[in-house]
């Protein structure tokens, strides 16, 4: 059955790129659907994704605007008692070229990344589509929706969200044993990204290079290389504070610096500080936020002697590293 992808970060993108390929070799069809507000600037790539001739269409919609009209401009009543119906309206007043699509979406599998308020469109829409979760991140396998939230919202008529809803008959993730929610857990099947990198030809792997451009960016350095990749844990919840956050990077670039590596700094696509100001005395090469790490895999000949990160779930992402410094979640609680 055809498949359609709603996204909403540059590791989306990636996921969806190597999906829409494997899709092609089955004759499956595919439309790639980017909520534009869930990354500032994403819609860069709406043009680049069209040439690579694996989507059907590749269309951007705001999710987040629809979510701020159901809360500001819908009565109580209607926030409370037609919550569904509501939002179906006011995503589509605000949208309506998704609406140019909706043969399309109706006979097609749909596949949401994070499943939260900003994608509730899609199951109240097609209630009776199958449904897939994809993996967001490390959030996918440790974050649990409460009960009561749940509860009332199914009360509501409303979706449950986060993978928990009935539509939902399967979540893709890397690591399927490690999802910690039991309900989460028997939905889930393995999600093999590197069985999907090795299916695609050097012509294929040479058309998403070009894509996203990475022969304009300087990874060719035959010196020993430190790749870092920076979160945006402020914003995500953790209790650290900026000058915490600049120490604990500082240290990584003064490692591999000590080991005579150059430094590549990739900011997350989200990243509140501005450490491109921070460390512009450091000589460090800045990777742009919107660039999708994991497009490196693509090139064999880009290899990183070290990656360090405090929690980043890409850095496991990489194929072409060497030794990984992961400090994890509670180094922050130390």
């Amino acid at each position: 059955m055809n498949q359609v992808y709603v996204i909403d970060s540059v590791y989306h993108i990636y996921v969806s790129v190597l999906l829409s390929y494997e899709n092609k070799s089955t004759n499956k069809k595919t439309l790639l659907l980017i909520n534009e507000e869930g990354t500032a600037g994403i819609d860069i790539y709406i043009e680049p994704l069209k040439q690579l001739k694996t989507f059907e269409d590749v269309v951007s919609f705001k999710g987040a605007s629809a979510v701020n009209a159901l809360k500001k401009e819908a009565s109580k009543f209607d926030s409370l008692f037609r919550r569904s119906s509501t939002l179906k309206k006011v995503f589509e007043q605000i949208n309506p070229q998704v609406k140019d699509y909706h043969n399309f979406i109706a006979n097609a599998e749909i596949n949401l990344f994070h499943i939260i308020m900003s994608k509730a469109y899609f199951l109240v829409k097609y209630p009776k589509n199958k449904f897939r979760m994809l993996e967001e991140g490390i959030g996918t396998y440790t974050k649990k929706a409460r009960k009561t939230r749940r509860f009332k919202r199914k009360v509501m008529g409303f979706p449950q969200l986060m993978g928990y809803d009935k539509q939902v008959e399967e979540i893709l993730v890397q690591e399927p044993e490690k999802m910690i929610d039991a309900k989460l857990r028997s939905k889930s099947l393995k999600l093999d990204l590197g069985y999907l990198l090795n299916r695609l030809s050097d012509t294929e792997k040479k058309a998403i290079i070009g894509a996203f451009e990475l022969g304009n960016l300087d990874f060719y350095s035959k010196n020993k290389k430190a790749l870092i990749l920076t979160q945006p844990l402020i914003k995500s919840g953790f209790k650290v504070s900026p000058e915490e956050l600049i120490s604990i990077y500082k240290n990584f670039i003064d490692t591999a610096r000590s080991k005579g590596m150059e430094v590549y700094f990739k900011l997350h696509p989200r990243e509140e500080i501005d450490y491109e100001s921070v460390f512009k005395n450091e000589k460090i090469k800045i990777i742009p936020k919107l660039f999708p790490i994991e497009v490196l895999n693509m090139d064999s000949s880009i290899y990183f002697d070290e990656a360090h990160t405090i929690c980043s779930g890409a850095i496991f992402n990489l194929k072409h590293v060497g030794e990984i410094n992961f400090l994890g979640m509670d180094y922050l609680n130390k």
